[in-house]
This record gives structure tokens, C-alpha cells and sequence, in this order.
């Protein structure tokens, strides 16, 4: 019976714990983490399904990943517990100025997907845009999914221990095989240098009246995404800035240029100020590492970091995605 731990209970972290209980169901699973739910990165998220600024991440896994997940997502629509996770469709318009946006990677997995008339460019009255989009796609809340995640494992006689890891080479002698899913904290616990906080700081306001999201990907752009309960409005992308506080600055910034977006959103009822720390990285790291240990059995190490570079506002990549990246080590 293999003895795994899986490092980091996030979207990324207890999706790949679930998933390895329904791919090898006599293995002993474990979940170590420092901070659950509702004290995660994915917490503030809204959870939009989009890929974005995709980095050297190869197209043809941006696509079979996100597809994945997208299916997951309908799959999981399609059930009673669909509505109570935050999960509905969500009409969406994405601009930018960027000319080397590339949508080809999956375009064909959301619904409704077409390209905006130049008359509907000019009418965001957003300057400098050279393209944009209409699609409906998915929207999952990660602050309503993690919980039923964290109940699924432990339903299927998962182990969880809240500790904080600073060096996987501790976990030797309990377990056969790591998977690491420790986020931007990757930068520190495994020394992946490549892996840097990008800052994101949002409002969450009472706003009932929005029902479509939009995106502009422009460099200082914003977004406005609905979830359920609340709308989240955003952003920033600081990278390198380890800061976990709101800035004063940055509220301005996000409730003005959102404002502009939609002009009702003058009246609407702040709930919170919220900062979360993306993992950055150049592209996507899912890999498999042997770490041999001197006086010990080798420790078999699987990365998965899953970086802001391809899934927007912490959407989670689920099952089937991660069901594929950690068959081999069994």
C-alpha cells in the first residue's frame, strides 16, 4: 500500500488528493498543510473558468487541460450539489490591446464563443483595444468548493494533519510519495526560484443587479465577475510583492476603473478588501522528481504547480487533469 502525502490543501492540492483516492483506492493518503479553507489563496477567488496569460505553457496542454477541467465543471453542473458549490454559466466579454492574445487553445470548449465587431470595441469606450470576445463559460466558487473537497477526502478515510512543511525531504520516513502542491510557497519549501508571487488584490461588493462578467486583459486593465453571493472586482498582477495587506491605492484604482465599467457600481455595498498570493512561474510545472536521501529510501516527488499563468483568478483544475499527471507514480 503506497503511503502519499500531498502538500498544500488548496483547489490544486485537494483535487489531487481526491483524485488519487479514485485512481488508487488502497493507497493511504494524507493531506498536510499549514492553512485550510477558508484561509487559501483560492478563498478570495472568483473562480471564473478562462485561461490566461498562458506563458511558454505548450498550447496543446493549455488545451487538454482546461478542457478537462471545463467538463469537470459540467459534469459537476449537471448534479444537485452543482448550484450549492458556486458553480453556474456566466456570460462573459473579454478585451484587450494585446495583438498576441491567443484564443485558438480553446476556444471551442466554452459556449457561444465569437469575436467583437470593431463597433462593439469602440463602444466599451475603453481606448487602444484591438480585439475582443463573447463567450459563456463556467464559474466555480472556490471558497464553497474547498470544503466539499476536504469532506469527499475524508469520507474516503483521507488523513489530514495541519502542519506547515518547510523541506519535503522531512516527510521520508512516513511517506513513499510527496505530492507537491504548495502554490507560490514552492519558491521556499522546494527552492523553485521561478516560482514568484503574483499579487492580486479584489473587492467583494453587493451588486445583484450585474449578472456578465467582464475582462479587459489591457496592462492596466479590470475586471468585473459576478459570483453568487457577491462581485468580485478586480485587479492587480504585482509580481515579486509578498504583501498579503490591502493597499489604499490599489482600492482606488480597482473601484474607479471598474466603476467606469459599470456605472451602478457606485451604489454597491462593499462586504471586503482581499489580497491573495498567485504562484507565478514561466509555465506550468507537472513533473515527477526522485529525490535520493542519504540513509534513506529514494522519495518520489510530484510537482504540480499550477501557475497564474494559466488558470485565471485561482480557477481549479480538477480531476481528470490532475487524474493524468499522477497515474505513473503508482
Amino acid at each position: 500500500m503506497a503511503r502519499v502525502a500531498v502538500v498544500g490543501a488548496g483547489v490544486i492540492g485537494l483535487s489531487a488528493a481526491v483524485c488519487i483516492q479514485k485512481l488508487e483506492p488502497t493507497a493511504q493518503v494524507t493531506i498536510i498543510s499549514e492553512e485550510f479553507s477558508p484561509h487559501t489563496t483560492g478563498d478570495g477567488a472568483a473562480g471564473l473558468w478562462t485561461p490566461f496569460l498562458v506563458g511558454s505553457t505548450p498550447l496543446d496542454k493549455v488545451k487538454k487541460w482546461s478542457k478537462a477541467t471545463h467538463d469537470f465543471l459540467l459534469e459537476l453542473w449537471n448534479t444537485e450539489n452543482g448550484g450549492k458549490l458556486g458553480i453556474m454559466l456566466l456570460p462573459v466579454t473579454r478585451v484587450t490591446s494585446d495583438d498576441s492574445l491567443n484564443d485558438e487553445a480553446w476556444k471551442d470548449t466554452v459556449f457561444g464563443y465569437r469575436v467583437l465587431t470593431k463597433k462593439e470595441l469602440a463602444a466599451t469606450e475603453i481606448p487602444d483595444l484591438t480585439y475582443g470576445t463573447k463567450f459563456v463559460t463556467f464559474i466555480c466558487e472556490p471558497a464553497k468548493l474547498l470544503p466539499y473537497l476536504l469532506q469527499r477526502f475524508k469520507e474516503k478515510g483521507g488523513k489530514v494533519i495541519k502542519q506547515r512543511v518547510s523541506d519535503l525531504k522531512t516527510l521520508q520516513h512516513e511517506f513513499d510519495i510527496v505530492v507537491n502542491c504548495t502554490g507560490v510557497q514552492a519558491h521556499h519549501v522546494v527552492g523553485d526560484k521561478k516560482v514568484k508571487p503574483i499579487r492580486g488584490q479584489v473587492l467583494k461588493v453587493e451588486a445583484p443587479e450585474i449578472s456578465h462578467a467582464f475582462l479587459s486583459d489591457c496592462e492596466d486593465g479590470h475586471y468585473v465577475i459576478p459570483n453568487q453571493d457577491s462581485v468580485t472586482l478586480g485587479g492587480t498582477h504585482q509580481e515579486n510583492d509578498w504583501n498579503r495587506n490591502p493597499y489604499p491605492e490599489d482600492t482606488k484604482f480597482i473601484k474607479e476603473g471598474c466603476e467606469k465599467l459599470y456605472p451602478t457600481l457606485k451604489q454597491a455595498k462593499l462586504v471586503r478588501e482581499w489580497v491573495g498570493l498567485r504562484p507565478g512561474r514561466e509555465s506550468v510545472r507537472l513533473e515527477l522528481e526522485i529525490i535520493n536521501i542519504p540513509g534513506g529510501a529514494p522519495l518520489k516527488v510530484k510537482f504540480i504547480i499550477v501557475s497564474q499563468t494559466l488558470l485565471r483568478n485561482n480557477t481549479p483544475t480538477f480531476d481528470l487533469v490532475i487524474a493524468k499527471g499522477v497515474k505513473y507514480l503508482f
